[in-house]
């Protein structure tokens, strides 16, 4: 995992969205927000806890370990950090594309193209 800050063209879904958020990226911005304990309607089994000490948010226990690896979409589903930024359309409304700058989409058929090629 790069420590510097760089271009991150080349870079897709969930590693894209961990250097965005810690400001590894060149002209990038972190596309997560929190989430909120009625977030994510579909997201079976949630655990809630209280988050910063201001707001009650949700884990989900995979595995034996605690996750909390949701973004929630214009659309009000969501999905996990590795179907951000990864040239496909997951959300179905194109929300978990629209802040990223490593590729950038086709007018006319609507297909996310990477840049740099």
């Amino acid at each position: 995992i790069p420590t510097s800050t760089r271009t991150c063209e080349h870079v897709f879904g969930e590693l894209y969205v961990y250097l965005s958020c810690t400001g590894r990226c060149f002209k990038t911005s972190c596309a997560l927000q929190p989430l909120r304990h009625d977030s994510c309607p579909g997201i079976q089994n949630k655990i809630f806890t209280l988050a910063k000490n201001s707001y009650l948010t949700f884990v989900v226990k995979q595995g034996g370990k605690f996750h909390n690896n949701f973004f929630k979409c214009d659309n009000e589903i969501c999905v996990r950090f590795d179907q951000l930024c990864n040239l496909v359309d997951d959300c179905g409304d194109g929300s978990d594309e629209k802040e990223c700058r490593n590729h950038f989409q086709c007018k006319t058929s609507r297909f996310y193209i990477p840049l740099g090629g």
